[in-house]
């Protein structure tokens, strides 16, 4: 029997074996000679509506998608699924399909789970917890679960950066959970809401000329040097803030360039004397930046700068909680730092 990943890629073959009585429907004969993954590309396309987007997320090519759905198709007799410009819609056999295809790919997962477990015990070698972030948790993430009491409760974590495919990796197992600021839209996967940004930090070179006020800085001040915006998809990646800001005030930015590097970021803050805003995450890996300054920016100016655009939220996606191989206290570990630095008012020592 073949399992886990080498089901996406369709060299596996499980076969249901039916009584001998049984073997004279035809039917039922033609059934068991569809494999395991055929069935997913079955319950892929009813949960997309898309043959593309099933073959992204079982990692196959699209004529792959297509010749398993013509084996579904001459199997039943019926087309399953007609095109409709909002995407492959189900027939109602296949709307009367999909429960017990879905009950059947799962009790494979199952088998996986379990194989594992025994295995895992008997080679007493304990896979890490594999966790994805989006850019700039990594660097927050890292030191807390480096500890030792963490890694009592944890053992090794290995932290992958959120990407495209990363609930197709969380569905498939290949990632356990993940914690992201992209909106997740999926009907496998289990999203909740962790909480928002509380905090923005002013950044500048130690040498700007900002600092030379002693007054608490405000949006207009900041508004009369270049502006340098880290784009974070899910956020500001069509427009930051400070820029909707200055649209509503009347007010015109000297510059705004935007970057998705934390390096380049660095970099441009210290050569380009411009300005930028720091979340109470990166806070805690930008105060260690040589060169740099920070100062919390005024709640009433934060208000003033989210009255239109809300702050970063952060979401937890795992799977549904009978196929998960970790504790909800090990979860529970990992985004509790996240939570204490979202919700409190963190002083800067520099």
């Amino acid at each position: 029997m073949c399992l886990g990943g080498t089901i996406q890629h369709g060299h596996c073959r499980l076969r249901l074996i039916p009584r001998r009585d049984q073997m004279s429907n035809p039917l039922l004969k033609q059934i068991c000679e569809l494999d395991v993954f055929t069935l997913l590309v079955f319950k892929s396309i009813f949960d997309n509506g898309h043959a593309n987007s099933a073959a992204k997320a079982l990692n196959v090519s699209a004529p792959k998608i297509s010749r398993c759905l013509n084996a579904l198709r001459l199997t039943f007799n019926d087309e399953l699924f007609y095109r409709r410009q909002q995407g492959l819609k189900p027939t109602p056999l296949a709307e009367s399909l999909y429960v017990a295809i879905c009950q059947f790919t799962d009790s494979v997962y199952y088998l996986e789970q379990s194989a594992l477990q025994i295995q895992n015990a008997a080679s007493h070698v304990e896979r890490p917890l594999h966790i994805a972030a989006s850019n700039g948790l990594l660097s927050f993430l890292a030191p807390q679960l480096c500890t030792p009491e963490a890694i009592s409760e944890l053992g090794q974590v290995r932290l992958h950066k959120w990407q495209e495919n990363t609930p197709e990796l969380i569905h498939a197992g290949e990632l356990d959970f993940g914690i992201t600021i992209e909106p997740t839209d999926t009907k496998d996967l289990n999203v909740s809401r962790l909480g928002c940004i509380s905090n923005v930090y002013v950044v500048a070179s130690k040498l700007h000329p900002l600092w030379e006020s002693q007054q608490e800085i405000s949006l207009e001040q900041i508004c009369r040097h270049s502006f340098l915006c880290l784009e974070l998809k899910g956020f500001n990646s069509r427009i930051d803030p400070l820029e909707l800001f200055c649209q509503r005030q009347g007010l015109l930015l000297p510059s705004i360039e935007r970057v998705i590097d934390r390096e380049e970021w660095y970099a441009h803050l210290l050569t380009m004397q411009s300005v930028a805003f720091c979340s109470s995450i990166d806070m805690h890996t930008v105060k260690h930046m040589p060169g740099l300054k920070l100062a919390p920016l005024p709640v009433s100016e934060q208000h003033r700068l989210h009255e239109t655009i809300m702050p970063p939220q952060y979401f937890l996606v795992e799977k549904p909680r009978s196929h998960r191989r970790y504790s909800q206290n090990q979860c529970e570990l990992v985004v509790s730092s996240l939570l204490t630095a979202l919700t409190t008012n963190t002083r800067v020592t520099q």
